[in-house]
């Protein structure tokens, strides 16, 4: 174990655990204080994401899923090209694969929203303002808070 400001951090899979609990710790707070909230994981598995949305529940508000759906192809040339421009942080490809092997597509049933490479910004985003409005959240201009790393889940508090 680690010491991080006099706390013991874990190694190995518990430290994963303990990351996405202080993490999920800071989204609630967050929700309950009002405060738009971004998810930033791979959450690739449903088990999570309904972890988060029970942090929804307990805050009162409700949660989108944004699924990127990306081809292997596309994040293979990626990667690729990345080693040159060193632009994004490497993931680790027995990290990448554990992912891939993980994977549980998000359903309509999670309130999910899909991006590819080929979405339209403009559209998606009045999609997103658009399920918004119609479950009533906050879709305002503020400035939400991200929480961990790799693009995935969406909080927003009600209004």
């Amino acid at each position: 174990m680690e010491k991080d400001k006099e706390k013991l951090i874990p190694k190995g899979v518990e430290r994963w655990k303990y990351i996405r609990k202080v993490a999920q710790d800071g989204v609630l707070k967050s929700l309950k204080a009002g405060t738009s909230v971004v998810y930033d994981d791979n959450n690739a598995k449903r088990e999570h994401r309904e972890e988060l949305r029970e942090i929804g529940m307990q805050a009162g508000t409700d949660v989108i899923v944004v699924y990127l759906d990306t081809p292997i192809e596309v994040i293979r040339a990626r990667e690729e090209a990345n080693k040159t421009s060193q632009d994004r942080h490497e993931v680790e490809t027995k990290n990448f694969q554990k992912v891939l092997e993980d994977m549980e597509v998000p359903t309509s049933d999670e309130n999910t929203l899909v991006f590819t490479p080929e979405t339209n910004m403009e559209e998606f985003l009045k999609k997103i303002r658009s399920k918004c409005t119609m479950i009533k959240f906050s879709c305002g201009q503020s400035r939400a808070p991200r929480i961990n790393s790799n693009p995935k889940g969406t909080l927003r508090p009600k209004t």
